[in-house]
Parts: C-alpha cells; sequence; structure tokens
C-alpha cells in the first residue's frame, strides 16, 4: 500500500471540493488561508454531519450534500463559540464539586485522611480492587505534586512525611475524570453527603457528572460539539424532561441533554449564573429553525427560553428523588 503524501493547500481544497463542499470561486484565496488556519481534516470532522455516504467505504465515498464551504465555515466558529461557553459553565461546577469534596472528606477524616482507601471507600468493593485503585492514585498525585504549580503545595506543613499534600491542596491537582475516579470509590454515605449538595440522588450525580466530563474534554481539544451523540445516555433531569427531544419514547442523545444537566447543576453552584452567552451560541446555531433544535435534541426552538439570559433568573427547582 502506497503512503499518504503531503497535499498543497490548494490540493486540500480541492479535495474538499471534490467531496461535494460547493465553492465560491471570488473567496478562493480567503478559503485557502482558512483551510491553512483551521485545518482540512478539523473542516472536514465538521462537516461529517452533511455525509450522505454508508459509512462502510473507509471514508473512500464521502460526500456532503448542499454545503458550502462558507457554511462550513460558519457552522466551525459557532461550536467554538459554544465550546467556550459551555466550557466556562463546566469548570464552574468543576471547581464547586472539588471543594464540597475535600471539605467532607477533611472534616470526617482529617487533612491526610483520604490517602487510606479503606476509611471512606464503598465497603463492597473488593479490598484488593481498593488496594489497587489506592496505589494508582498515590503514584499519580505524587507526579502531580511535583509538577503543580500552586505555592502551597510546595510547603513541608502541608505536607505529610511521606510528600502527600492535605486534601485541601490535594483537590486542586485533580481533574474532573480523576475526582470522578474518587466518586466512583466513594461509600454510600459520602457520596450522598456530596450529591445532596446539588439536589440530586448519587446515581444521578455520576450520570451528569460523566457526561460533562466527555463534553469537557471535547471543549478542551477543539473537537466538534454541536454535533455530538452520546453512546452512554446520561439520565435526564426531570425538571427539563419536556424540553428535550422525544422520538418512538426515547430521549434524544444529542448536546440538548448536556446543556439541560449543566443547568440543572449549576443552580445549586450559581443559581444567578448567566446563561445568556450559551443561549446566543445555540441560538446562532438553530437560527429559528426547528428541525435545527430537533437535530440537537430540543424539543423545539422555544425550549433555549429555559436558559436565562440575565443575572437573576433562574428556574424553580422542584423536589428530586431520593
Amino acid at each position: 500500500m502506497e503512503n499518504p503524501h503531503q497535499l498543497s493547500i490548494e490540493d486540500q481544497l480541492e479535495h474538499l471540493e471534490a467531496m461535494g463542499i460547493k465553492l465560491d470561486t471570488s473567496t478562493r484565496e480567503k478559503d485557502l488561508k482558512t483551510i491553512s488556519t483551521v485545518g482540512y481534516y478539523k473542516l472536514k470532522e465538521f462537516a461529517m454531519a452533511f455525509d450522505s455516504s454508508t459509512g462502510e467505504s473507509q471514508g473512500q465515498q464521502i460526500h456532503f450534500d448542499n454545503l458550502t464551504f462558507n457554511q462550513l465555515i460558519t457552522r466551525y466558529y459557532q461550536d467554538k463559540n459554544l465550546r467556550i461557553n459551555v466550557l466556562h459553565a463546566i469548570e464552574s461546577i468543576e471547581v464547586y464539586l472539588q471543594n464540597e469534596l475535600a471539605a467532607i472528606l477533611g472534616e470526617k477524616y482529617g487533612p491526610f485522611g483520604y490517602l487510606k482507601y479503606s476509611n471512606w471507600c464503598d465497603r463492597s468493593i473488593p479490598k484488593f480492587e481498593i488496594e489497587s485503585r489506592q496505589y494508582k492514585f498515590k503514584k499519580s498525585l505524587l507526579w502531580q505534586v511535583k509538577k503543580s504549580q500552586i505555592p502551597d503545595i510546595k510547603y513541608t506543613r502541608n505536607l505529610n512525611s511521606d510528600g502527600f499534600p492535605t486534601v485541601w491542596l490535594m483537590i486542586d491537582t485533580l481533574t474532573i475524570g480523576s475526582t470522578i475516579s474518587l466518586l466512583q470509590s466513594m461509600s454510600k454515605t459520602n457520596l450522598e453527603l456530596l450529591s445532596n449538595k446539588f439536589d440530586c440522588t448519587p446515581h444521578e450525580l455520576l450520570s451528569w457528572l460523566g457526561c460533562l466530563n466527555l463534553v469537557r474534554n471535547i471543549c478542551c481539544h477543539n473537537s466538534d460539539l454541536v454535533d455530538i451523540k452520546f453512546v452512554t445516555k446520561p439520565i435526564v433531569p426531570e425538571e427539563f424532561s419536556d424540553e428535550i427531544l422525544r422520538v418512538h419514547d426515547r430521549y434524544s442523545n444529542r448536546i440538548a441533554i448536556a446543556i439541560f444537566i449543566i443547568l440543572r447543576l449549576m443552580n445549586s453552584v450559581n443559581h444567578k449564573y448567566d446563561f445568556s452567552a450559551i443561549r446566543r451560541s445555540l441560538a446562532s446555531i438553530v437560527n429559528g429553525n426547528e428541525d435545527l433544535a430537533h437535530i440537537l435534541g430540543f424539543q423545539s426552538r422555544n425550549s433555549l427560553r429555559k436558559l436565562p439570559k440575565s443575572r437573576g433568573k433562574h428556574y424553580h427547582k422542584g423536589k428530586h428523588k431520593k
């Protein structure tokens, strides 16, 4: 098999045209500049929602229907704005989650009690598995401490004899993914203490955080968020079940469900959080089109109105199931 060879920018534009993307000859120089800035494969990724092929040809028969190059670029930047705004909201939830987790572990087990998993873990997990998780966590933590830029994490008064930081400093070294891993090891009692901070059940919290972790990774790696399809569908927030598209009694697995999860969790973090930027980004993509709203997983374009436009406006939260 012949190895792939590097294409010129002109060749890349011609390849996109050959796959069905319509070009405007008057903007050719601008289009070439765009490809060199954004990248051929990134643009192709954002065009895949328009692919009419069967997907069984190893990418050899891709054809994009009803898509101009200008529409593709608009779509890319609309998605970029959405990613930036969604990431801002998720980070607010992440920081609150980690601070509350550190407070629970610190209050119950002291500054270094978190290092002994048997103190706070789910006792139904086999002992060997717990010890394995504890070893991997502590090994990773020491590496994170070594490269951390947090000044206080270097002070000996904040470290134990093995060089591990207090729980209140440890928490700032974690990603949302490693935080979720800790939660998956927690006892039911401890997990309930944390989920109560979000006025939800432990099962809902883990489901929702798993969803946000995936969305966060997409946002951070410049990937296509607007066309996301969740393989493992998260629990639908009950308060917004009427705003998420249902087809044949099954809820959509598109971005709408993640947006309403963010809204649901944010009410516990900051009920005055301004969702207007996320709402504008989604409204720009939907552009008043009911079909586009359905593609994103919203029951209708009016579902976007559930996102508060200005600070101080938030939904009325009902009681969650215990």
